[in-house]
């Protein structure tokens, strides 16, 4: 295997372009990477380490969006963020259910080395930020030698470990859309323990209630989206609850009917982690929790 440490995008870009049969793979923090070439379950014959490529790099929010670099570290994404849904600040910030989401991974010392787009890109069906990026309506922009593209968050998973990346293409940014700036969000995830878990479920939600709504006042769901992860093949969108609650007070008896709707859309498996049954009672519980946070409008 050949290793490159690429000075710039451009340089990376080429490179794979010019790579000919050879089976290449971008490198940024390796957290998942080097473990699946350790394992024998990927064999790249050139590596390209993008760590160092300032384009990849920083978070900046403008009219477009809060654009966020592909080789961001989840550790820089807690550090730098704040939460700005109802709290508007100088800062570049993010919403509560991608923080939530991050500060689920791992440990500190993964957290450190773990980037934003080598989580996206690994396209495990359990990843933390995958699902809240999925409610988020987020884009992602993908570019190579020859080309470039913005793939929504929820058309990017093909099935685990498989994604839209064509050979030599690469995630520049990840773009969260100024619609959903506003409303407020929350995730959830639960696993075998209370640190360093691969999530056996998890469940984001983004809601937005009418105007002049506040917490406790029965006001109507405007817009929602809600996605879960580790119970399908990919990350999945679950828009027959979203049905249910758009436009609708979200009283006890409607979120019930909700947490039901989400039992039924989801697929989940049994594995070495929980079972199938296990599964399907959690997402449901796990759903109505983040619909409590977000509907006291935190």
């Amino acid at each position: 295997m050949k290793y490159l440490k690429a000075r710039d995008l451009g340089h990376a870009l080429d490179q794979a372009a010019g790579a000919g049969g050879e089976r290449v793979k971008f490198l940024a923090g390796g957290t998942d990477l080097c473990v699946q070439i350790a394992d024998g379950i990927l064999d790249p014959t050139l590596l390209i380490d993008i760590s160092a490529v300032g384009q990849l790099r920083g978070l900046e929010r403008g009219a477009e969006g809060l654009r966020i670099g592909s080789a961001v570290t989840i550790a820089e994404l807690l550090e730098t963020a704040r939460p700005f849904e109802g709290k508007p600040t100088g800062s570049v910030s993010i919403p509560n259910c991608l923080l939530q989401g991050a500060a689920a991974i791992g440990s500190p010392q993964i957290r450190n080395l773990a980037t934003i787009g080598g989580n996206v890109c690994n396209a495990s069906p359990c990843g933390d930020t995958l699902a809240p990026l999925i409610v988020l309506a987020a884009s992602f922009s993908l570019r190579s030698g020859r080309s470039s593209r913005d793939v929504p968050a929820e058309a990017f998973f093909l099935g685990p470990k498989a994604t839209v990346l064509e050979s030599g293409e690469i995630l520049d940014s990840i773009l969260i859309p100024p619609s959903h700036f506003g409303g407020c969000s929350a995730f959830r995830m639960i696993g075998k323990r209370s640190g360093q878990a691969i999530s056996q479920v998890n469940v984001a939600v983004w809601l937005k209630r009418e105007p002049g709504a506040t917490a406790g006042d029965g006001g109507k769901v405007q817009d929602i989206r809600i996605a879960a992860g580790s119970v399908a093949p990919i990350p999945l969108r679950l828009d027959q609850a979203e049905q249910l609650l758009r436009g609708r007070v979200p009283e006890p008896s409607l979120l019930q009917a909700a947490a039901r709707a989400v039992q039924e859309q989801i697929r989940p498996i049994s594995d070495v982690r929980t079972s199938q049954a296990y599964r399907r009672r959690v997402t449901a519980s796990l759903f109505l929790d983040a619909m409590a946070e977000v509907l006291e409008g935190r």
